[in-house]
């Protein structure tokens, strides 16, 4: 599929989000448009579309509809910018409403694709719902974005090893370097959103402050925003920590890797991960990664070669932490970092495996067919594990969805 070719990518937005997802399409659609592709952003946002008013500026096209709203209602209006645009190949990303319209999709003969991005339970039902079996209601192919991830799908799936491929999110080429400090601090840093759901922000506070206690000479910065900033603040201040430890607020893609750059280890102590955007910007500047042993990290870190992986406790935080105090040590795991970015996880490297992807479903495409929006929206059953993110018209769906969440939040509690 070559430049000319149009590209439509469902996208949700949000202020204040800088999350993973959100940064691969600010990457990722720009360089398309670069390449050469016509690309097509319907979005679906809440209060605000900063992210969409971004992407318009580079050109991109990026038609607007106000979300909550009922699934019923998104996925009529996902098919109405279909109808409209007529894209060569759709891309769902991970979002109910995109899997929802891909039976409408496959029999105007266009192309589809879906993403997985972790393993958690919602990533895999995107999977399960919208991929596999049932040619006339599945996606054409379905993006993972590690290996790991992909061989959790295949057991599912044998069958469809072609159609399954494993494209990291891809991160840009740095002209930032992170330096070691002769003097000063050892510079810690986290990326990303400020929360303790999945991230443990409260546990890597805990760590950090062991640490400082048995290696003074350490600073911390956040770099991003969100719900638990303040109590972070606070415990630094309680703890006479204030003047070691920094908030930064969210930067982007400039700002945002210039910062980086001024620090010399990235920490990350997530529940799990795809492939972490974090970890991928860090890399790109030189730093080197110390992270939790999780789901998703082994992807990308290879312990003792171009990071180091901790089992999770402060005590072994600290003890991977001080093999870093060395410069030779530092440098050895920073540049292989470096080198290691540029050969698995750069965007040039991702753009190459999206066009072998979209050449590929696009040979799959069948003879166009007349567009006809169908006059009502028939939508199958709220999964389980769609629960949150898939509101309903159709009454008893909205009770089964009501059951749903509570019963998650119970379990939960549990």
């Amino acid at each position: 599929m070559g430049a000319g070719k149009k590209i439509m990518f469902l996208v949700q937005d949000r202020p204040n989000w800088t999350g993973g997802p959100i940064i691969n399409v600010r990457r990722l659609l720009p360089a398309w448009k670069a390449a050469g592709y016509e690309v097509i952003a319907p979005t679906g946002y809440r209060d605000d579309a900063p992210n969409a008013r971004f992407l318009e500026a580079q050109g991109i096209p990026c038609p607007l509809f106000k979300m909550p709203a009922a699934t019923e209602q998104y996925t009529a209006w996902i098919l109405e910018q279909i109808a409209i645009h007529r894209p060569d190949v759709f891309v769902g990303d991970t979002h109910v409403a995109g899997g929802y319209a891909l039976p409408w999709l496959n029999a105007w003969g266009i192309p589809s694709v879906m993403m997985v991005r972790n393993l958690d339970a919602y990533n895999l039902e995107v999977a399960h719902a919208f991929f596999g079996k049932n040619r006339a209601h599945h996606a054409t192919a379905l993006v993972c974005v590690n290996e790991r991830i992909r061989q959790e799908v295949l057991k599912s799936y044998p069958a469809e090893p072609e159609s399954v491929r494993v494209i990291p999110s891809g991160v840009p080429a740095s002209s930032y370097r992170a330096q070691w400090g002769k003097e000063g601090p050892l510079r810690l840093v986290y990326a990303g959103v400020l929360m303790e759901e999945r991230k443990r922000l409260l546990k890597l506070w805990e760590a950090f402050e062991y640490a400082n206690s048995i290696e003074p000479n350490l600073h911390l910065t956040f770099i991003g925003d969100g719900p638990l900033r303040t109590t972070l603040e606070q415990k630094a201040l309680e703890a006479g920590l204030k003047d070691k430890v920094s908030f930064t607020g969210v930067l982007l893609d400039d700002a945002y890797k210039a910062m980086l750059a001024q620090q010399q280890v990235l920490l990350l102590f997530s529940d799990h991960e795809g492939t972490p955007g974090s970890v991928m910007d860090a890399m790109s500047c030189g730093l080197v990664p110390l992270c939790r042993n999780m789901e998703g990290i082994e992807s990308i870190i290879q312990h003792g070669h171009n990071g180091l992986i901790f089992d999770g406790s402060k005590e072994d935080f600290v003890a991977q932490l001080q093999k870093l105090k060395l410069e030779s040590t530092w440098q050895q795991y920073a540049t292989q970092a470096l080198e290691d970015f540029s050969v698995r996880f750069s965007l040039d490297m991702a753009l190459q495996r999206w066009d072998d992807l979209l050449e590929y479903v696009y040979e799959k495409k069948s003879e166009p067919v007349e567009i006809k929006r169908p006059a009502k929206i028939k939508l199958p059953p709220v999964r389980f594990h769609f629960a949150n993110a898939d509101r309903r018209q159709n009454l008893l769906f909205a009770l089964l969805r009501g059951i749903y969440i509570l019963w998650q939040r119970a379990t939960q509690r549990k």
